[in-house]
């Protein structure tokens, strides 16, 4: 490669860097700066949220008189259940917690 092209692609390269760059900020959708996620809620104000909200058209109970959400009790007790048997139990083994316990020596070479 002669000198010529290698000057050109340094020029190039130098007046690609110096343009400025397009304005990305005015592109955001004022939407997309407050995405109004929910908020969390305890579960009992959940329930009292589901009975003061009427059903929607055509919506169909699947169980009688269960109240206004047995699916969330049911989810839960599931997941208290699960945290429960969690505290419990050993989740790292014996041999796994004493090399987590371990020193580690890093020797200069490696950083």
């Amino acid at each position: 490669m002669t000198i010529r092209p290698l000057a050109a692609l340094a020029t190039a390269a130098v007046v690609a860097g110096c343009s400025s760059f397009p304005q990305l900020d005015t592109a955001v959708t004022p939407g997309a700066l407050d995405p109004g996620f929910p908020a969390l809620m305890p579960v009992d104000d959940l329930r009292v949220a589901a009975d003061a909200r009427a059903p929607s058209p055509g919506a169909t109970t699947l169980v009688a008189d269960a109240g206004p959400a047995p699916e969330i009790d049911a989810r839960a007790t599931r997941l208290q259940a699960r945290a429960d048997r969690l505290r419990r139990e050993a989740v790292i083994d014996a041999a796994a917690r004493e090399r987590l316990n371990q020193d580690v020596e890093i020797e200069e070479q490696d950083i």
